[in-house]
């Protein structure tokens, strides 16, 4: 079983819209071994990070992290070791809270390896 380690995925999601980190590919289980999510604006961030199998519709039990404050100019770090088998999704979404007027920049970058 080969094993690739790799950048898995690094997108910068715009607000309000869920956004695909990673899909593990088909005869492809993968390890998530680190998260960066990096608030590059003067506005706080919030954020929602979603594993789920692509076969299930988003749910509760999918929510790694749900509405979680990233202050301004500052960066998340989440070591976790996230298994996944094929089919699954590793998402986020950049949300604005209701009150707010803008959501920040942010980008999320994950690491780990794939098993083929």
């Amino acid at each position: 079983m080969p094993i690739s380690y790799k950048i898995l995925g690094q997108i910068a999601p715009t607000a309000n819209a869920l956004t695909n980190v990673y899909v593990s590919p088909a005869a492809t289980s993968a390890i998530v071994n680190s998260i960066y999510i990096a608030n590059q604006d003067s506005a706080n961030a919030n954020v929602d990070l979603i594993l789920r199998p692509i076969n299930e519709a988003l749910g509760n039990k999918h929510y790694i992290l749900q509405n979680q404050r990233i202050d301004q100019a500052d960066t998340l770090i989440i070591n976790l070791n996230i298994t996944m088998n094929s089919a699954v999704i590793l998402a986020v979404n950049n949300t604005v809270r209701a009150g707010e007027t803008q959501s920040a920049n942010i980008s999320v970058n994950a690491f780990g390896l794939e098993v083929t």
